[in-house]
């Protein structure tokens, strides 16, 4: 059995633990304070990346941890030093990763919502940062995965800002984008077919949002033209000839694709002259020469005017 000790004259140097423990307490949890404060002096001079090391400890100890404040100068020294990379530096985007999930985590704790309009705001910064990065790699054919990733990072981030925001017309113009970038990419580079593939993947995203848009109408038209043209040509080499009648038959289904869309762009837009020449080259493929000399005289006429 425990005996309790009791504080008395007896024991003097009781009183004395007591209090140097007490001030170890108090000294630790200012230490952290501290340290704090000190982080975001550093903020303030534009020292962000020396904040970082200091912030770290801070949001792991339990007395501040908690604190929504330690998480909002986080996000706001991840940030900064991200911008200081160069805005579009992918190689050090985890810095920005790390920036929206700090305020993500500042908001959940902010009860009193004093830090709620600048940890939005750093949101909305990442979010339209994300967006110009997958825009960017949209350019390079081998970082359309790493460019989708960006792309709905940019969706999920201002959906939490924004929740009632419509991504149909961004949506449209990115995949339109994606579509037309591959489309060009898949001529440029004989006619690849990872290039040709990507380029539908987009285009017919497209259309599920707008079956009207006549960018993605005239170059998903196009593409399936071209590979049915692609194919005829190889005719021109000496293929064997048990397979002119496959290579015939699969230009023929690529046309037949073709014709849909270039009739719903002539449909949307009677005027449009590549809508007009590509009608009138199915038809001339397709063996189908009365359709293929309606559509030469409807270009002609155009022309014109």
């Amino acid at each position: 059995m425990y005996r309790v000790l009791k504080v008395s004259k007896s024991y003097p140097y009781v009183k004395n633990i007591l209090c140097f423990l007490m001030l170890v307490i108090w000294h630790n949890q200012y230490a952290q304070n501290d340290l704090l404060f000190d982080a975001q002096k550093l903020c303030n001079e534009k020292n962000y990346e020396q904040a970082i090391p200091l912030l770290e400890k801070v949001i792991i100890h339990p007395e501040t941890k908690g604190d929504p404040a330690s998480w909002h100068i986080r996000s706001y020294a991840y940030l900064q030093t991200y911008k200081q990379s160069g805005p579009t530096n992918t190689a050090k985007i985890s810095l920005l990763d790390t920036a929206i999930s700090s305020a993500l985590v500042s908001i959940s704790l902010d009860s009193a919502k004093g830090y709620s309009d600048n940890n939005y705001a750093f949101i909305k910064n990442g979010a339209a940062t994300y967006y110009k990065l997958g825009t960017i790699l949209l350019q390079d054919s081998l970082n359309t995965g790493k460019s989708e990733i960006f792309y709905q990072k940019y969706k999920k981030y201002t959906a939490i800002i924004n929740p009632s925001f419509d991504f149909k017309q961004k949506d449209i113009e990115y995949y339109n984008t994606m579509g037309s970038i591959f489309a060009d990419q898949y001529m440029r580079n004989n006619f690849d077919q990872k290039h040709g593939d990507i380029a539908k993947m987009a285009l017919l995203k497209v259309l599920e949002l707008d079956s009207k848009n006549i960018s993605a109408n005239i170059n998903l038209g196009i593409l399936y033209y071209n590979q049915g043209a692609t194919l005829m040509r190889m005719m021109d080499y000496d293929v064997d000839l048990s397979q002119l009648d496959v290579i015939q038959e699969n230009a023929k289904k690529l046309f037949k694709q073709s014709l849909p869309f270039m009739i719903k762009v002539y449909e949307l837009d009677p005027k449009a002259e590549k809508a007009l020449e590509s009608l009138q080259g199915i038809y001339s493929a397709l063996l189908d020469e009365e359709k293929a000399n309606e559509f030469k005289q409807k270009k002609e006429a155009l022309n014109k005017k």
